[in-house]
């Protein structure tokens, strides 16, 4: 790695992913570098999803390597890898509709056996999201879609993860959620957390990410810092399925 950019905290090297003959991924290999916001930008059914399944354990590549802070995560399961450090903010939230708020925070630090510590991370869960002081009895099925994303940020949070992956964070939210949310992720980040965050708004995503990727049709045509391909006409085209891209 060169002097300016860290060392990198997780790695996808030649991943070849298969839905039965169907293969979604051909050599991806993507990098998060250590306290960075890398973002995986792309249209419908380009691989994204499958790329955060993959990092999740939820699907095993057919060939590649997976590694966080430099070991493999190739056949663990879930649980494991969030114990290892990384957790998910997954698309629709998914949350515990039944239950409550404070029951869906508490879901994330299933992984800790320190209480007294659990209890003051929920305290600082209500300073950082305080919208949701207000509603910890309230069920979770009963709130907006952009207090849902708080809470489902939030119950990530509560593992003391050191990486978040987070699948499409401001689909079908208000403008002024969206705002509110890219704040959130800039501020979990500054707090020393990396983010990897798949996102079908590219111009949303590029304004807080280092780093970026597009994808189309399972191989990355388009990397570099975010800033630069901020205003690169080629992510556009690749969106668009163009071969401009490539």
């Amino acid at each position: 790695m060169t002097a300016n950019v860290p060392e990198p905290l997780l790695a996808l090297s030649g991943v070849n992913t298969f839905y039965g003959q169907a293969q979604v991924h051909f050599d991806l290999s993507i990098t998060v570098a250590r306290g960075h916001i890398v973002c995986l930008l792309g249209g419908n059914a380009s691989g994204k999803s499958t790329t955060m399944k993959i990092i999740l354990g939820l699907v095993k590549p057919r060939s590649g390597e997976v590694t966080f802070d430099g070991a493999s995560l190739i056949g663990l399961s879930t649980p494991q890898i969030v114990r290892r450090g990384i957790a998910s903010v997954p698309e629709a939230r998914r949350l515990f509709a039944d239950m409550s708020v404070r029951e869906n925070i508490l879901m994330g630090a299933f992984v800790r056996n320190d209480r007294d510590a659990v209890a003051q991370d929920l305290d600082r869960m209500l300073t950082l999201f305080p919208k949701l002081g207000q509603r910890l009895s309230q069920r979770a099925g009963s709130l907006s879609g952009g207090e849902q994303q708080m809470v489902a940020m939030a119950r990530a949070l509560m593992s003391r993860p050191r990486m978040i992956v987070m699948d499409e964070p401001t689909m079908g939210l208000s403008p002024l959620y969206v705002d509110r949310v890219l704040e959130l992720i800039r501020t979990i980040n500054q707090e020393g957390v990396s983010v990897f965050m798949v996102e079908q708004n590219a111009s949303l995503a590029l304004e807080i990410a280092h780093e970026a990727y597009v994808l189309q049709t399972g191989k990355i045509v388009l990397s570099g810092p975010a800033r630069a391909l901020k205003d690169d006409p080629r992510v556009r085209d690749a969106y668009l399925g163009g071969s401009e891209a490539a």
